[in-house]
């Protein structure tokens, strides 16, 4: 298994993977490799940052964790895996288990670094921050994301009726649908509009 311990880049001017863009590492976490998703272009200094910034484990509120099956989606590619989340005021832990039950990928972000433990075949360039920016996305509270995310200038609301949605300079970024009150339990859907990508996640009826 690779180990890299890395401290997340703020600055919008720093150089991004090439052919690293953001479908493959979403679907990388769901999947860990889809073949043929696009490349994104280089960014340009002037453009600010294409993911929000992502929110100290403690903004949660409470401890939390949730054995789910994710489905992903991007073009002709599906992949399902089993995902682990265990979120606590000191730090978040994403595990991704094959079908088989085999580790593949452990995430773990305490507000200021990383550690990222993947097994081979797990493309080198996938960056934590896109799985953990989803993560955050669907499964914190409205009202801290809102705080961080609003001075970047990205607005995430609720309209109603179980969804939420982000957006970035008034357009559509993403959209989570719930079928459940407690998404930690329940399921839901992510759609990037920007990407085209969807994730449907749903809790694990086979865990204990």
């Amino acid at each position: 298994m690779r180990k890299v311990t890395i401290r997340p880049s703020t600055n919008p001017a720093d150089p991004q993977p090439q052919g690293a863009a953001m479908p493959r590492h979403a679907l990388a976490l769901a999947a860990l490799c889809l073949a043929g998703c696009a490349a994104a272009p280089a960014p340009r200094p002037d453009v600010p940052p294409d993911q929000p910034p992502l929110l100290p484990p403690a903004t949660l509120g409470a401890s939390r964790d949730a054995q789910q099956i994710l489905r992903a989606a991007f073009g002709e590619h599906e992949a399902v895996l089993r995902c682990v989340v265990h979120a606590s005021p000191e730090r978040i832990e994403v595990v991704a288990l094959t079908a088989l039950g085999q580790r593949a990928l452990t995430v773990a972000w305490n507000g200021q670094d990383w550690k990222v433990d993947a097994a081979p075949g797990v493309p080198p360039t996938l960056r934590p921050e896109w799985l953990l920016a989803d993560v955050q996305l669907a499964l914190w509270p409205l009202a801290a994301l809102q705080s961080a995310y609003e001075p970047a200038g990205w607005t995430v609301s609720e309209p109603g009726g179980g969804v939420r949605r982000l957006r970035r300079a008034g357009q559509l970024v993403a959209e989570v649908d719930y079928a459940d009150a407690d998404p930690w339990r329940g399921r839901y859907w992510i759609s990037n509009f920007r990407y085209r990508y969807a994730i449907s996640v749903e809790a694990d009826a086979t865990a204990p």
